[in-house]
């Protein structure tokens, strides 16, 4: 009880032995934590629960103590690990923040706290922290590490910045790591990873085959100076890039491919805070790319490890994105009902961001109300949307899609074909197949005098994804009146792990018919 504390503290003093007290109890909690951090076997996570409160106090009366300095310092660090690992995120990048603020070299402890940042998805936290650590570092070949490593970060983690600093910033940022980077292999190395994430940027702004040349150029040579250096990590954020370049020259099978052996790279290696954030992306893009292909069994997979991935659990809205999007597209609802909950709980436990990468996910659960029939539902979660951030070109990459899968569930194929082809409505992004796919759907079911035209532009656009080749499989099928052709591809629809579309094949032919 406090008051029992009080009036321990007033004795201790009266007594002059509340320094030594305090010194023995500080010398306790570094060798307390310090035998956690060697051991974490079985049991530990209990045996760190039931000191945690003591570390915080002694931590924090060394801190203010100059003659504490040090000590202050090593338990701040061990603290931030253990906390990290006992999947308390949010405290392990206050404390390796505080080790940062104790350390004469503060640039360790800033890249941790940054990594960490990376995993709660605060970009500009990751950010402002990489030029910290650079600050740091001084003139040196770390420096520029750090400073291309915050460049990366403005571009990959973009959607998760509250506020997003001037254009020019990351590009000075840039010129100066390579300033600096001389001929060190891991400064050079970051360098190029960096140099990949702004010409990703730039694809977007030109959209031209050089562009996406360009891209495809430096992402390749991103992934030989990394695998030169024989560091998994390097490899894999590399290959982050090599995903990207793929998708921008509309091989998406490739990426998918890519996506999933940065995963394969990362699994063996130990969960570090660099590791978990380069792990959490991977399975996002894997998840992503696996949508891309029609793969939704391989996106499941993915989204369930994100979904039940430990250090997310202070993040559900991270945590839960892929497995929604994707049971939203297979079809299974009540799963999505359920797991929604979650998500908007994590959001609101962040403090609701506004993270516009969200905004698929919300999208593909209104979505599923709207299957439902219950309008209200959807439309709550569209004003989701707006809450994120989200601008009217960025739905454009995904609502159509979402929107005409409801429309042709509810038998409106002309509406859905008309908010296919709307003005500005992109046919890039994952859901690039799905769209170009469910557009034939809506001009046969329709009756447009052009479906036969569009089905056979559509082939070769919506080569290698699964389901999309089903879907266009069912048109041409529907548009002949070959009922058994429609039927078989229901098949085709379950090994993709679609039920959705296996369902509503059967019921586009019934079997009475």
């Amino acid at each position: 009880m406090e008051t029992i504390r009080q009036y321990g503290l007033e004795q201790l003093t009266a007594a002059d032995e509340q320094e030594i007290t305090f010194d023995r109890h500080l010398r306790w909690c570094r060798e307390t934590a310090e035998d956690l951090a060697a051991a974490e076997r079985e049991g530990w996570r209990a045996r760190f629960d039931a000191v945690a409160d003591d570390l915080r106090a002694a931590l924090s009366r060394a801190d203010g103590h100059p003659g504490r300095r040090a000590d202050a310092h090593h338990l701040a660090l061990l603290l931030a690990r253990l906390a990290f690992d006992r999947n308390l995120i949010g405290e392990s990048q206050q404390r390796y923040e505080q080790a940062a603020a104790l350390a004469d070299d503060p640039a360790p402890a800033l890249r941790q706290a940054a990594s960490v940042a990376a995993c709660r998805m605060r970009g500009d936290d990751a950010y402002r922290l990489w030029r910290a650590a650079a600050d740091a570092a001084g003139d040196t070949t770390a420096a520029a590490r750090d400073l291309a490593t915050a460049t990366t970060t403005y571009f990959r983690k973009a959607g998760a910045f509250a506020q997003l600093p001037p254009r020019d910033e990351p590009a000075a940022l840039l010129a100066r790591a390579r300033q600096l980077a001389g001929d060190d292999p891991a400064a050079q190395a970051a360098v190029a990873l960096a140099d990949c994430a702004a010409a990703g940027y730039a694809f977007f702004a030109e959209k031209s085959g050089d562009a996406a040349s360009r891209m495809s150029t430096l992402a390749e040579r991103a992934v030989d100076l990394a695998r030169r250096l024989g560091d998994p990590l390097a490899e894999c954020a590399a290959l982050f890039a090599l995903t990207g370049a793929h998708r921008r020259a509309g091989d998406e099978p490739a990426a998918a491919a890519t996506a999933r052996t940065r995963v394969d790279l990362l699994d063996p290696l130990p969960l570090t805070p660099d590791v978990a954030d380069e792990l959490i992306d991977a399975l996002l893009i894997a998840a992503a790319t696996s949508i891309a292909v029609g793969d939704l069994v391989a996106a499941r997979r993915c989204g369930r490890r994100l979904r039940d991935l430990p250090l997310l659990a202070e993040a559900g809205h991270v945590a839960t994105s892929r497995i929604l999007m994707a049971d939203a597209l297979a079809g299974h609802t009540a799963d999505v009902i359920a797991a929604s909950g979650r998500f908007l709980d994590g959001w609101a436990q962040a403090g609701h961001p506004p993270v516009r990468n969200l905004g698929p996910v919300v999208a593909a659960v209104a979505m599923v109300h709207d299957l439902r029939g219950d309008r209200t539902a959807r439309d709550d979660w569209l004003a989701v949307l707006d809450r994120l951030g989200v601008t009217a070109e960025d739905r454009s990459g995904y609502s159509p899609a979402f929107e005409a899968i409801a429309l042709l569930h509810h038998g409106q194929p002309a509406l859905a074909l008309e908010r296919l082809d709307a003005p500005g409505a992109w046919r890039t992004g994952i859901l690039m197949h799905w769209h170009v796919a469910l557009r034939v759907e809506a001009a046969v079911l329709s009756g447009h005098p052009k479906a036969a035209d569009l089905l056979a532009e559509a082939r070769p656009a919506a080569a290698g994804n699964r389901i999309a080749g089903a879907l266009l499989d069912r048109a041409a099928a529907l548009l002949d009146d070959d009922r058994e052709g429609v039927r078989a591809t229901a098949g085709a629809f379950e090994a993709a792990g679609c039920p959705y579309q296996q369902t509503r094949t059967l019921l586009l032919v019934p079997a009475s018919e």
